[in-house]
């Protein structure tokens, strides 16, 4: 006898043929909306992706457009402010310049100079402060001198340099000629002349263990220029030089940075800020007249956000009554020497 469970039992009819596809038409329909619903979501986050995009290269035009024009601002600037004032003695009282006008100082001293609500600033220092690739054995001046084995170093890079560089094909000591750059699979190398571009360094062997910082500008062609005429420039001197060249100490950089300051901000002497043995010895190991090469740097930082920035730099003489400030003949255009985007 079966269990009375049994009778109330709903008994299932087997499927056929029809229920078959019309679960298979269910499951492709499904399999169609999962697909599409992804392609939405993908094409939403495109269309999201392609909106922040395009915001970041307004801002970054933006950006580019106004540091670009601070920076020729900032050059036409400097070049009245040396028409308008004949001494540009750096670190000195501005009295005399302030009885006569009230024009912003324009100088190549590293001061901040605001635009447009203080979004940019603009900074002109001097062009000439990194290694200069003609004067190579200056490389030996930032070295101990009782440490032979990085002296020994130095002295093969610039024997390699010197090599790169000259017009024959001597080998010198630890130089490379044309043999040696083939083997290394260089064939073209050396340039056997003087180098147009700067970058040219970063071909020659063991430059990272040597050259430390900045690479200073080569001049353009047809320019005759004399690069590393002057002593560094107190005001363009980074703070790690300042320390070397002079052996101090925390506290007396903290006083020179105070008196740098002190100047930019309020004019004030150097003399009067500095302790007398310091600004003499200051005196003695850097130079106070202004460049006539100068860089000119310009951040523009984005509205909200000062972390978003963009940086120009510009070099470019600034000497008016110098012949080579022109690109031209016809001395209708001023010359760019270099000019880069960060």
């Amino acid at each position: 006898m079966k269990p009375i469970r049994q009778f109330f039992a709903r008994i299932k009819p087997a499927p056929t043929g029809a229920d078959r596809q019309r679960g298979m038409a269910l499951m492709l329909v499904l399999g169609v909306l999962a697909t599409v619903l992804l392609m939405v979501a993908h094409l939403m986050t495109v269309a999201e992706v392609i909106a922040k995009e395009a915001k970041v290269a307004a801002l970054r035009s933006e950006m580019r457009y106004q540091a670009e024009a601070a920076a020729d601002t900032g050059f036409w600037m400097l070049l009245t402010d040396r028409r308008l004032f004949a001494n540009r003695k750096l670190g000195q009282s501005l009295e005399a310049r302030e009885a006569v006008s009230d024009f912003e100082p324009w100088m190549v001293d590293r001061r901040a100079h605001a635009f447009d609500n203080d979004s940019c600033y603009v900074y002109l220092q001097a062009a000439e402060q990194a290694f200069i690739v003609t004067k190579p054995d200056t490389l030996k001046d930032n070295v101990d001198p009782d440490d032979q084995e990085k002296l020994d170093e130095i002295s093969e890079f610039i024997d390699v340099l010197n090599d790169y560089t000259d017009r024959d094909d001597l080998k010198k000591l630890y130089g490379k000629e044309v043999d040696d750059y083939a083997a290394d699979g260089f064939p073209t190398l050396p340039r056997n002349n003087a180098m147009q571009f700067r970058e040219e360094l970063y071909w020659l062997p063991n430059w990272q263990n040597c050259v430390v910082g900045e690479v200073t500008v080569i001049p353009p062609r047809n320019i005759n220029y004399v690069m590393g005429k002057n002593k560094p420039s107190f005001f363009s001197a980074s703070e790690d030089y300042v320390k070397r060249v002079l052996d101090l100490g925390d506290n007396e950089w903290d006083a020179i940075e105070q008196a740098r300051e002190e100047w930019a901000n309020n004019g004030t002497p150097l003399e009067e800020s500095l302790d007398a043995a310091l600004y003499q010895t200051i005196l003695g190991a850097f130079d106070f007249n202004e460049a006539d090469l100068a860089a000119i740097s310009a951040v523009s930082h984005a509205p909200g956000d000062p972390r978003i920035r963009l940086h120009v730099q510009v070099i470019r003489e600034v000497k008016i009554t110098s012949g080579t400030i022109f690109s031209d003949r016809e001395q209708e255009t001023f010359s760019i020497w270099e000019k880069k985007l960060h």
